[in-house]
């Protein structure tokens, strides 16, 4: 049996288990949001942050606590690696005022709660109980929004409160149910404030006796929304006339006869290509790029001496044109369409034009120049 004192326990506790017993007993007195978050820091593991959020949340709000919660405050503070000196800022008092809370289970404290848990309780091992309650009185010196629902989850030796309190909260949150939960078991008990939410409470969940709470069974009001709904689903099992809301798989043709059949049917014209790809064929089949074939085009158009240096036209250290060959053209390219090879072939029988065109000039310039020396 766990030694607890005050509602807090005694050495050997780990700190994240410390935490949560600390926020057990702040209970009622600390706002609302402040517990969800301490807790939800807890179950990350960032237990130095929960801890100095639990600090701070205290002496902004002034709220008074007893010695033993100060001393335990201050030694979780310390060994999660934080300012300890914080706990000399608590306001600290022996009478600590009696938080008389108004608990009810008019409206259905319990609703939807069943629904949202139901596959989170069968994953958690060792749970006992749940119930729901509404809290009429504000907590903290930051009250939320009233009345404020209180989920009380009871669990045995075998679970882990902080763990179980996060993935509770976490599933009700995903389901839009706005609460505080609240985790209490062998490890953790009860404080006053717990044992009169608890009187008021409406059972949501309730483990069976035969399988010692390593399977569950709901209440007779959370059974019958249950069976409702498995009844829902079996109906829409069964099989319907409608036009189903699905493609149905392709029919599976055997080889042999998608042969024949492929004999018979005419081949799909491809589709055309855009003029990115026309271009970017001619660059591969040229072995220039994009760029470099419509940069030739253009300085082509625009300074055949420019294009001629371009296409690998140079002048030699002698003063005399050195032709570089061009690259071969690959007209057979399947992947080349007719205009790809109009284009090619205009592109290259331009550029010979030019070439021998300059070589022609460049023969009569010499000649004129010896009949002009002799």
């Amino acid at each position: 049996m766990v030694e607890v004192h005050d509602g807090l326990p005694q050495d050997g506790f780990a700190v994240p288990l410390r935490l949560h017993n600390v926020l057990l007993a702040l209970a009622g007195r600390l706002d609302d949001s402040a517990l969800s978050d301490a807790r939800e820091l807890v179950a990350r593991s960032h237990l130095d942050d929960s801890a100095e959020l639990i600090a701070g949340t205290l002496i902004a709000g002034r709220i008074m606590v007893r010695p033993a919660e100060q001393r335990e405050l201050a030694l979780v503070l310390e060994m999660s690696r934080s300012d300890a000196t914080l706990a000399d800022h608590l306001t600290v008092g022996d009478g600590v005022p009696a938080y008389t809370h108004r608990f009810s289970r008019d409206n259905e404290p319990e609703r939807g709660i069943a629904e949202a848990l139901e596959r989170t309780l069968q994953v958690l091992p060792d749970l006992r109980s749940v119930h729901a309650v509404w809290r009429n009185t504000p907590a903290g010196s930051v009250p939320g929004p009233l009345p404020q629902r209180v989920v009380l989850v009871e669990i045995g030796p075998e679970a882990h409160p902080p763990a179980v309190a996060f993935r509770v909260d976490d599933a009700l949150r995903k389901a839009g149910i706005r609460s505080v939960v609240e985790v209490t078991g062998p490890s953790a008990e009860r404080a006053d404030y717990h044992e009169a939410a608890l009187a008021a409470a409406t059972p949501v969940w309730l483990a069976t006796s035969e399988s010692s709470g390593s399977r569950s069974s709901w209440s007779k009001r959370t059974s019958r929304a249950t069976a409702r709904a498995h009844a829902s689903v079996e109906v829409s099992r069964e099989p319907s006339h409608a036009a189903p809301d699905f493609e149905e798989p392709a029919l599976v043709v055997p080889a042999q006869s998608a042969a024949v059949d492929e004999q018979d049917q005419p081949a799909e014209p491809e589709p055309a290509p855009t003029e990115d790809e026309r271009r970017n064929r001619a660059a591969a089949t040229t072995e220039l790029s994009a760029e470099e074939v419509a940069q030739l085009r253009a300085a082509i158009a625009e300074d055949p001496e420019k294009g001629r240096l371009i296409a690998g036209v140079g002048i030699r250290s002698d003063g005399a044109e050195d032709v570089v060959d061009l690259p071969e053209l690959d007209l057979d390219d399947p992947q080349l369409s007719e205009r790809d090879r109009q284009l090619l072939r205009e592109l290259h029988a331009e550029l010979a034009e030019r070439e021998r065109a300059e070589a022609a000039k460049a023969k009569l310039n010499g000649s004129e120049q010896r009949w002009a020396g002799s």
